[in-house]
C-alpha cells in the first residue's frame, strides 16, 4: 500500500511517516520546508503535494488545519478513484463540509479521524476519533489495528472537543495570567505545593505548542462560547460561596464533584502528584 502524507515535515506529519513505514507501507511526502536531517528508510519526498498523491491509496492531510481544504483542493485532479483520503482536524465544524464535496467530486472516500494524542507518544494504542459510520472505523481499523477508536457525529465531536481541549486550554491560560499579574510567576512558584505545581506543568505544556493552532482549535469550534459561558457561570457561583463564607455549601459542593470519582482513583491522583513532586 502506497500511503501519502501532506505536511510530512511537520510534527503530526512526522509521526504519520514513521508510523506508516513501522507498518511497512510505502510513503511518500511533501512539505513546504524539507526537514532537518535525512529522510527516514524507504520515504520518498516529492516535489509537490500533487506529485505525492499520484498513484497513492491513502491521502493523509496533516497539513495545519487552517490550510487544509487549501490544500485539498490543489491536489484534487490529481487524486485516483477509489483513493483514500484522511483528514485530522481537531474541529470539524464548516470545513469537514467543504472537504466532503472536494473529495467527492474526485471520487475518492473520505476518513475523518482526530488523533487524541500529540506526536511525541511512543506507543501505537494511542487513542483517535473516528467522525463517521461503521464503516469509517472499520477502515480506521485497518490502519490503526492497535488504537483505540471513538465514533462519534459531527456536532458531537466538536461540542466534545469544546471540553476536552478549549476549556482545559482557556482555564490553564486563565491560570498562568492570573498569576503572572497577581504574584508573578518567580514568587508562586517559590511557595508552590505539589497540587499547585502539577497544575502549572500541565499549563507549561500547553503553552509549547503552536498558537496558530490553538487559535484555530477556540476560533472555529462553534461550541466554545457555550463552555465558557458554563465555566464563568460555575466560578461565579463559587464566589458567591467564599465571599458570603458559606463553609456548608462549599463543602457540600467539594464532597459531591469528589463523588463524580472513585475514591481509589482520587487516591491514586494525589499519589501520583505527591510521587511526581518528590523527583
Amino acid at each position: 500500500m502506497k500511503i501519502a502524507i501532506l505536511g510530512s515535515s511537520g510534527a503530526m506529519g512526522s509521526f504519520f511517516v514513521v508510523y506508516f513505514l513501522g507498518r511497512g507501507y510505502q510513503v511518500v511526502g511533501h512539505d513546504r520546508v524539507r526537514g532537518i536531517g535525512p529522510a527516514p528508510p524507504r520515504f520518498t519526498f516529492s516535489p509537490s503535494n500533487s506529485d505525492a498523491v499520484r498513484g497513492s491509496d491513502v491521502v493523509l492531510i496533516a497539513v495545519p488545519i487552517r490550510d487544509s481544504v487549501k490544500v485539498l483542493r490543489e491536489v484534487a485532479g490529481s487524486i485516483g478513484k477509489g483513493t483514500l483520503v484522511v483528514e485530522i482536524s481537531s474541529v470539524k465544524g464548516k470545513s469537514l463540509g467543504q472537504v466532503k464535496r472536494i473529495v467527492a467530486r474526485s471520487n475518492a472516500s473520505l476518513l475523518s479521524l482526530h488523533p487524541l494524542f500529540g506526536p511525541s507518544i511512543s506507543s501505537q494504542r494511542f487513542k483517535l476519533c473516528v467522525v463517521g459510520t461503521k464503516e469509517d472505523v472499520r477502515l480506521a481499523r485497518k490502519l490503526f489495528p492497535r488504537a483505540r477508536l471513538i465514533r462519534l457525529g459531527t456536532e458531537e465531536h466538536d461540542r466534545l472537543m469544546a471540553y476536552v481541549l478549549s476549556l482545559v486550554h482557556l482555564t490553564n491560560l486563565a491560570f498562568v495570567s492570573a498569576i503572572s499579574k497577581g504574584v508573578g510567576m518567580k514568587r508562586f512558584q517559590t511557595a508552590s505545593t505539589p497540587t499547585s505545581m502539577a497544575q502549572l506543568e500541565v499549563a507549561k505544556a500547553i503553552l509549547s505548542q503552536n498558537p496558530s493552532l490553538y487559535s484555530y482549535i477556540q476560533s472555529q469550534n462553534p461550541f466554545v462560547n457555550e463552555v465558557v459561558d458554563s465555566m464563568i457561570s460555575e466560578l461565579e457561583d463559587l464566589r458567591k460561596i467564599v465571599g458570603s463564607r458559606q463553609a456548608g455549601r462549599f463543602e457540600a459542593r467539594f464532597s459531591s464533584l469528589g463523588s463524580t470519582f472513585d475514591r481509589r482513583d482520587l487516591r491514586r491522583a494525589l499519589d501520583a502528584v505527591y510521587s511526581s513532586s518528590a523527583r
